[in-house]
């Protein structure tokens, strides 16, 4: 008998064959799927030797001053949040593996006498309709697994266009703090000159003050743009998933430049309907829900059949080999509840592809539109306002070199054309931003038709 069930088991495990995991082909594949669409080359961090490769890659990247492109692989590599992310590969290629499997078969034991006869006996019991269904419940983990790839793929997208726009908060405001140093220094200028003018009586006491008060309402913009600059720079640190002395890095000092725009709208829904990972994870959800409620059809009413075969031996020698079936009989559950079920599982993930369908379409417009006008703002600042008050500034300079004007005005301008340039870094940087939305929303296929 043992050696009946020993043969029987072997069978079995041929039957159900063997899979093997393959976490790190998935991500592979996702991590290709990604560069395609300009992201950089992704580490999942599953050992404390990839934790320590991981670091020496940061701590590299760190021994420059930061640009834009080197926070965003190092945001990458090290953010812990996206890190979490890769798991649901881990969890979904489980799943996988768990489907192919048939159900552990049961091994019974017993034993019994009467009337001065002992008997032994074992039987095996086997979910026969295992062999049925793994097919179908390997094709829904597929499917649940390239959606959860697609998802995670997504989330790598919308993280490289956050850090880009956190870096671009960050160099902003180092940039303002910066250019607003050479403002406090004129008005720092312009008070003591003016305490001078009004100790030898030359100034008025109204015009001392008046000079004072925009001294000090400059140092009240100085601390709020210190403090704006911390905060962002913060911001960035906690993006990178930085620490320790990882944290004093510097920012590239090189300036924020005005890129062309994107050059026409016509064609960018289509654009994203077709790029967008979230869409294609969307709708691998409605094929997962359409197969599991036809999953759920054939299954209803026989979803567990057993097979069980046995045999029984007595110490008068009498040996007896049985084998049988059990079958549930559909008397309460008739599985149409589970039926219903799917079928409006089925039903919400079509509704749900149709809502990120019109979504993303409208995000394409909106972030079209929100492109041109910030780079219409920020080359307006740019060609016009910074140009006009070095003019202005210019001019002024001649005036006062031929004493037409006095230090107040040519203060005064200088400051002007300060905070015109600060007004331009801050309109080059929302411009940025907005191109990073785009590149987003298009799924990242704007840096290939640009």
């Amino acid at each position: 008998m043992r050696q009946e069930i020993a043969v029987s088991l072997a069978a079995l495990l041929v039957v159900s064959g063997c899979s093997t995991l393959s976490q790190q082909e998935v991500f592979d594949s996702m991590n290709q799927m990604t560069a395609t669409r300009g992201a950089e080359p992704l580490i999942w961090l599953k050992t404390s030797r990839d934790v320590d490769e991981a670091k020496m890659r940061v701590d590299a990247l760190l021994k420059e001053p930061l640009n834009e492109a080197n926070a965003v692989r190092i945001t990458l590599i090290n953010n812990r949040t996206l890190q979490q992310t890769y798991e649901q590969i881990g969890i979904a290629q489980s799943d996988l593996v768990q489907a192919g499997l048939m159900t552990n078969p049961l091994l019974g034991y017993s034993i019994g006498h009467g009337g001065g006869v002992r008997t032994s006996g074992m039987t095996l019991e086997l979910a026969f309709l295992d062999l049925l269904w793994i097919p179908l419940r390997k094709e829904l983990g597929g499917l649940a697994l390239e959606e959860t790839k697609l998802s995670v793929g997504d989330e790598v997208l919308r993280t490289v266009r956050d850090a880009k726009k956190i870096y671009i908060d960050a160099q902003v405001a180092q940039e303002a703090v910066r250019l607003n140093r050479d403002v406090l220094k004129s008005h720092e200028a312009s008070v003591q000159l003016a305490i001078r003018q009004y100790t030898a009586g030359n100034l008025s006491k109204r015009d001392f003050l008046k000079i004072q008060d925009e001294y000090s309402r400059t140092r009240l913009e100085s601390i709020r743009l210190n403090r704006e600059n911390a905060i962002a720079r913060e911001a960035l640190t906690k993006m990178m998933g930085l620490y320790a002395e990882q944290t004093d890095y510097k920012l590239d000092t090189k300036g924020l430049m005005l890129s062309a725009p994107f050059p026409k709208s016509e064609g960018l829904e289509r654009l994203a309907l077709k790029n967008r990972l979230d869409i294609a994870a969307a709708m691998k959800a409605v094929e997962y829900a359409a197969k599991e409620a036809g999953y759920t059809e054939n299954t209803r009413l026989l979803s567990e059949v057993t097979v069980e075969g046995g045999g029984e031996k007595s110490t008068d020698s009498a040996r007896f080999t049985t084998i049988g079936i059990k079958i549930p009989i559909p008397m309460f559950d008739m599985g149409e509840a589970r039926l219903s079920r799917t079928q409006a599982l089925y039903n919400r993930s079509v509704q749900r592809l149709y809502a990120i369908a019109v979504n993303v379409r409208s995000q394409t417009r909106e972030a079209y539109a929100q492109s041109r006008y910030a780079y219409d703002g920020a080359d307006e600042y740019q060609s016009a306002i910074v140009k006009v008050n070095q003019n202005i500034m210019e001019e002024t300079q001649r005036y006062y070199n031929g004493m037409l004007d006095g230090i107040y005005e040519l203060l005064a301008d200088q400051r002007r054309y300060s905070e015109a340039k600060i007004g331009a870094v801050n309109a080059i940087g929302e411009y940025q931003k907005t191109e990073a939305d785009l590149v987003y929303v298009l799924g990242g296929a704007y840096h290939a038709t640009k």
